[in-house]
């Protein structure tokens, strides 16, 4: 092997290692600095803010296990009931879903019935334009809500800059496998990411779970491949020129996934559908926006090409093995994790492998022919 071509391995070994350090060490560890550094003034203040009409938007599919107990944690919202619109978009499930939100017809729950199972995007869309609130909320049927969410969620848009606002989920693992550990451990530090982010009013994508933005922002969801309605819509609002926050305050909560293999075929369907959209995402990278850019390529290309990254770099280091006593420790320790992820010894190591596989697995899939609509339900661990 020539000298030159030894030369570009090692410039694209190095460089990919950098990529992947600045995603997962130097992105999360710095971001406490520069979100200080960077720190948005909301200096657009709404005078005398009176307190929003809210709808609340809930598309559910085959639910009637916690669709009762999500109706009565709806019920204890600590909001004006004049002011809080609720609509439950049942998309042609085959259970009870639909006869359990009917019966609460009095109580001020909306069902909008569809005759057969479109996805989620398509009901989101059609709840969006029955909708009659200023700020429509976004969560799921699992989600379960502290009373005083809405109050929270709405409270930075007296803003008028403000276009977004993610509140805080938290995951609870009462499965006690491996992977529901491991997730519950991946989200703690994606919300301190996202707090951070939040501080900087340029949140990277929402929580379907649990998330507000202003009616006038939604941008209709494409339902001919599958999408993720949070991170589409946010992204939209932020390439609109509008921002999106945090709220910590803002608490609602979900178990993980019951089974391993139900968790892994929901990280498919992300990964697939973030990489349906990828090139409408791109705008993001504005270098106009240079804050922006940074956090988007940081915190979201970076992660989810990493498994591309990772196979890159374990080919290069094994070409430069005859080159180098630092690539015969780096190889060494690439076997090391590698071992620890599928021996399963650090649950939060076995869910980073398991949730880079789903990651490569969708993109390939993204090429694919996919069947618009319809969408799959995983069993919590709390059913």
């Amino acid at each position: 092997m020539s000298e030159e071509v030894v030369f570009y391995l090692r410039v694209a070994f190095w460089g990919l290692f950098f990529l992947l350090a600045l995603c997962y060490v130097i992105f999360p560890v710095t971001l406490p600095f520069v979100s200080e550094l960077f720190k948005r003034r909301r200096r657009d203040i709404i005078e005398n803010f009176d307190l929003p009409t809210v709808s609340l938007l809930i598309s559910a599919f085959n639910e009637e296990g916690v669709i009762e107990r999500k109706i009565q944690n709806i019920l204890e919202i600590d909001y004006p009931k004049e002011k809080l619109e609720v609509l439950i978009g049942d998309d042609g499930s085959a259970d009870r879903t639909a006869e359990i939100v009917a019966r609460y017809a009095d109580k001020g729950i909306t069902l909008v019935k569809a005759p057969k199972n479109a996805g989620k995007a398509a009901m989101l869309n059609r709840l969006q334009k029955i909708a009659k609130g200023e700020i429509l909320v976004f969560c799921d049927a699992n989600t379960m809500f502290f009373p005083n969410v809405v109050r929270k969620l709405v409270a930075p848009f007296e803003d008028r800059k403000i276009g977004c606002v993610c509140g805080h989920l938290i995951l609870s693992d009462k499965s006690g496998s491996m992977l529901g550990q491991g997730e519950s451990s991946y989200w703690d530090l994606e919300s301190e990411i996202k707090k951070f982010e939040g501080i900087l009013d340029r949140l990277i994508g929402g929580n379907g779970a649990l998330y507000a933005i202003r009616r006038s922002l939604y941008t209709e969801l494409p339902v001919k491949k599958s999408v993720m309605d949070d991170f589409f819509i946010t992204t939209k609002i932020l390439q609109k020129g509008y921002f999106c926050t945090f709220v910590a305050s803002a608490i609602g909560t979900e178990q993980t996934s019951k089974e391993s293999s139900g968790e892994f075929r929901r990280k498919v369907r992300i990964g697939r559908a973030n990489f349906n959209y990828l090139w409408s995402y791109l705008p993001l990278l504005n270098p106009f926006r240079p804050l922006l850019a940074y956090l988007f390529f940081s915190h979201k290309i970076l992660r989810w090409f990493s498994p591309h990254i990772i196979i890159l770099l374990f080919i290069l280091n094994t070409l430069l093995l005859p080159f180098g006593r630092i690539y015969q420790v780096s190889f060494g320790l690439l076997v090391i994790a590698f071992l620890i992820c599928v021996t399963k010894v650090v649950p939060s190591a076995y869910y980073f492998m398991s949730m880079n596989l789903a990651l490569l697995k969708g993109f390939f899939l993204s090429f694919k022919r996919e069947k618009s609509g319809g969408w799959a339900r995983e069993a919590r661990s709390d059913e």
